[in-house]
């Protein structure tokens, strides 16, 4: 049995002892309190029917739903900042008794919010008839009066989606969720929104299908009967968070390691061959060292963890890569340990790997989009700290890099200080991002009305990035393309077969370091 195996097993009969001495707590309330030396605390949650959850936690590290055994049944937080705070929304566990585990340092302060509701299902069950030629035959069947068993059976042996041809260049995927009651949604689809699956006459299969290219990559999660909630249309958009998970029948999961089903996301992968694999994933570290660090930014007036992955060569290292989200990119998708095979292999140039924890949601979206004192924290505090940990490179072998919001931060600190960061290499950038007052687009203009700086860009964004702020997270990247190249940048822009996720995001970091760096 691994390392990873034993200490999940630890850390269940540690929540099994602590599920027995759980103070009991109603359906909606809110508590604070400082956790104690142990460092944990836990709340008994009622026995309901159907339900949703909306809660605020604050303060602690990791927050874990368990079942009546004490058991994992959802980690709600995941080793987060102590001093973070979470939104969450979830489902307790139907009809059966369960709690709440916090987590924290002893002393620090924890708060607790709650509202747990009773609910049904969103009333969205559409029918549609079906393109896909297999589900053509299965409704014939059901109309003659067969079953849908035979079809779910030959599904549990070759797996979902289900993948048919359509020419050389395309096919047709249909994703599949058996038995929901009122409504079965996807989340992260190649139409770039949450749509939902239709039902196949009065049987157990909701399907959807889209054509997609030959080459397509991407994660996704199917939500079944996901409940009517009360507030805003946005509230009711987001409870698709509720009852989103893994495709129970795809054996590809994206992060693979990951334990529980809504935590997991399950993987499209259409393409010939991929950097980031489980098998590179999972591979320990041996050709280089990673270690963790906390870094105090009187800037920014807070702490984070900074991740250094530096290869051993035996020679000096010339190239240094800043991911932001790193904490992602490291603890979920083991970037660190793909790239670490890849130089061994010498596949990769060595390079210097610098993972930047965005801390929690709240202040990610405050830092990342175009921030002043987050651009002085990695220039003027960040990179000196790196340089007395001896890591010290040019401004032209120095890549910042980010997806989503942390794209369109990739751009800005390069903008900023062009002498400090000279590659930028962007991931589904959200350049329809503005300051409030402002129109879209805000820094697409400014680097339109500044003088070119010596900065080079490798620039990514997913063909399923189509719907969105101001046209799309593609579109927008195609416009930031083209001023940069008017102004005389060297720029590169890479259309993925993608949406918004970090599979495919993984991929294109390699492939860009790969460009930018140099391929040996």
């Amino acid at each position: 049995m691994n390392r990873a195996w034993i200490g999940l097993m630890l850390g269940l009969c540690s929540a099994s002892a602590m599920a027995a001495t759980c103070a009991p707590r109603g359906t909606q309330g809110e508590q604070e309190g400082k956790f104690d030396a142990s460092g944990e605390i836990c709340f008994s949650l009622p026995s309901l029917g159907e339900n949703y959850a909306s809660a605020t936690i604050a303060g602690a590290r990791d927050a874990k739903l368990l079942d009546a055994k004490g058991y994992l049944w959802r980690a709600l937080v995941e080793n987060g900042p102590a001093d973070g705070q979470h939104d969450l929304l979830f489902a307790l566990p139907v009809k059966r008794e369960s709690s709440l585990l916090l987590r924290g340092d002893p002393g620090a302060r924890w708060h607790f919010k709650w509202q747990i509701r009773e609910t049904t299902p969103l009333p969205k069950e559409q029918m549609l008839e079906p393109v896909s030629p297999v589900l053509k035959t299965l409704l014939k069947t059901l109309q003659n009066g067969g079953t849908t068993d035979a079809f779910w059976q030959a599904r549990q042996e070759e797996g979902t989606p289900l993948v048919e041809h359509v020419d050389d260049t395309h096919k047709r995927v249909t994703f599949l969720w058996r038995g929901a009651r009122g409504n079965a949604f996807i989340l992260g689809s190649p139409a770039g929104d949450h749509d939902p699956l239709f039902r196949l006459g009065q049987s157990d299969v909701w399907f959807r299908s889209y054509v997609v290219p030959s080459d397509t990559l991407m994660q996704y999660k199917l939500a079944p009967d996901v409940p009517v909630v009360a507030g805003s249309a946005r509230d009711q958009r987001r409870a698709i968070l509720v009852t989103a998970q893994a495709d129970p029948l795809n054996p590809l999961a994206s992060p693979a390691l990951k334990a529980d089903r809504w935590n997991r996301y399950s993987l499209l992968n259409l393409t010939a061959s991929r950097y980031c694999t489980p098998q590179a994933a999972g591979q320990p570290i041996r050709n280089g060292s990673l270690i963790r660090y906390q870094v105090e930014s009187t800037r920014l007036g807070n702490s984070r963890e900074v991740t250094v992955y530096r290869p051993r060569t035996g020679q000096p290292v010339r190239w240094s890569l800043l991911v932001f989200d790193g904490k992602t990119y490291q603890d979920r998708y083991h970037l660190a340990n793909v790239m670490d095979g890849l130089i061994a292999r010498h596949s990769l140039l060595a390079i210097n790997v610098i993972f930047i924890d965005s801390l929690d949601n709240e202040r990610r979206q405050k830092e990342l989009p175009p921030n002043v004192d987050f651009a002085d924290f990695m220039a003027l505090e960040l990179m000196p700290w790196l340089k007395n940990q001896g890591i010290s490179t040019s401004a032209q072998r120095t890549i910042v890099a980010g997806s989503s919001y942390g794209g369109i931060a990739s751009s800005w600190v390069a903008l900023r200080y062009p002498q400090v960061f000279g590659n930028v290499l962007s991931l589904s950038g959200s350049y329809w991002w503005a300051p409030k007052g402002e129109k879209a687009s805000w820094l697409t203009r400014q680097y339109q009305q500044l003088p070119e700086q010596p900065v080079r860009f490798w620039l990514q964004a997913g063909r399923f990035e189509s719907h969105g702020p101001n046209g799309g997270i593609y579109r927008n990247t195609l416009e930031f393309e083209k001023v940069l190249r008017e102004k005389g940048y060297k720029v590169s822009f890479h259309p993925w077969s993608s949406g918004h996720d970090y599979a495919a995001w993984c991929e294109a970091m390699v492939t860009g370091v790969k460009d930018l760096a140099g391929r040996r």
